[in-house]
């Protein structure tokens, strides 16, 4: 395939459009992109969106992963990381096996504490930590639950832990690159959750699962999933709760991004306007309910994401200038925001902009930003651009694997 000074997004998709016999023209229109866009994509000059990604990986009939180069070995060997992955997926093939006779597992509490300190590091993009751990919180609440009585609330409490580590399975899987696993631990999260009788964590699971159809450009059926998810969070027994509230509003935060990937500009102002009324609703931020974020802030993030996907950048920009996370907002979240205006400040030509909206990124959530392809895009789009790149976007390119 490229040479490694060409390895892009964009010549990965010129590469496998070559092998399939497709001129750019035929591409283009099955992918719905216009030619020339298509090209300064390949060449490298205009950043390949996820957007763009999902659409052309259909008709070249290929892994959304492949064309973004995941995972991201070299920077993984270095991080320790890859020798994490191994461990979690043999955890994660022992669901269905019963009690494992050389685990005897603490009081329910201490594993909870665990999963509590689990979820927060996922929350904050520290992906060593959780790798660390998972495999084996994994095996102990496998065999604590193989010892409850049926149907009781030890089987609850104790499947919603379990549900849990499969969600930060799902998250420390999917960010790496290792998307197949990544579904695996979702379908166990669902799975889980089920057993754990409670809506709102199936709901949270639907957002997810809505995510990875939207990674593969399937609008329609993301939707449908993030519809599900609304009527179960209807058949909670506290449907004004807080905590239901706030998994409603994220619901058409993910039907926002939905809509906007399909150019949908209507859809997308139907979810945004829902979502602020929830917001006012409960009247203040939200922090980790159900490990989300939701309130005023998250939905003005979601402003700024749509309006860069719609390709409305100076829109996007004049609103971001407004926009204030509060302290303790999640480092996952605000870290995908610059990541997010990087590509926006790239498209428009403004690449000290950019840069320092990328360096944000790599401040806020290190690992996260480290492991994007969004983030790598952008910095390889912003070196290719330039006859010189400055010392900065030198590291910032060395550290991402550029």
């Amino acid at each position: 395939m490229s040479h490694p000074a060409d390895d892009h997004i964009g010549a990965r998709i010129a590469d496998y459009r070559k092998l399939r016999h497709l001129t750019q023209q035929a591409l283009a229109q099955q992918a719905h992109l216009s030619r020339a866009y298509l090209a300064r994509v390949e060449a490298g000059i205009s950043p390949a969106t996820p957007a763009v990604v999902a659409a052309v990986a259909r008709p070249l009939q290929v892994d959304i992963a492949v064309l973004n180069g995941q995972p991201y070995v070299s920077q993984l060997q270095q991080d320790h990381l890859d020798q994490l992955i191994a461990p979690l997926a043999e955890a994660l093939d022992v669901y269905d096996l019963g009690p494992d006779p050389e685990v005897t597992p603490r009081p329910l509490p201490r594993i909870a504490a665990d999963v509590e300190r689990l979820c927060g590091s996922t929350y904050a993009t520290e992906y060593k930590g959780v790798g660390t751990q998972l495999p084996g919180l994994l095996a102990e609440l496998t065999t604590a639950l193989a010892s409850v009585p049926d149907r009781s609330d030890d089987e609850r409490r104790t499947a919603a832990l379990l549900s849990w580590c499969y969600w930060v399975s799902y998250e420390f899987a999917y960010r790496l690159g290792y998307h197949q696993l990544a579904t695996i631990a979702l379908e166990r999260m669902g799975w889980m959750a089920d057993r754990a009788q409670d809506p709102l964590l199936l709901a949270m699971r639907l957002s997810k699962r809505s995510s990875m159809l939207l990674r593969r450009g399937d609008n329609r059926r993301s939707l449908q999933v993030l519809e599900r998810g609304h009527r179960l969070v209807e058949a909670h027994d506290k449907p004004a709760s807080q905590e239901a509230l706030a998994v409603t509003g994220s619901l058409h935060l993910a039907g926002a991004i939905a809509a906007a990937q399909a150019k949908d500009a209507d859809e997308v102002e139907g979810h945004m306007e829902l979502a602020r009324n929830v917001a006012d609703r409960i009247g203040h931020e939200v922090p980790q309910v159900y490990w989300s974020s939701f309130g005023a802030a998250s939905v003005g993030h979601f402003e700024v994401a749509t309006l860069v996907e719609l390709g409305r950048l100076g829109s996007a920009v004049k609103r971001a200038r407004s926009l204030h996370f509060p302290a303790g907002h999640p480092r996952m979240r605000v870290g995908r925001y610059h990541i997010e205006l990087g590509r926006a400040y790239t498209q428009m030509g403004r690449a000290e902009a950019a840069q320092d909206a990328l360096q944000t990124a790599r401040q806020v959530a290190p690992q996260q930003a480290r492991y994007h392809p969004l983030m790598r895009e952008t910095v390889g789009t912003l070196v290719r651009r330039q006859r010189r790149a400055s010392e900065g976007l030198t590291s910032l390119a060395a550290w991402v694997g550029r």
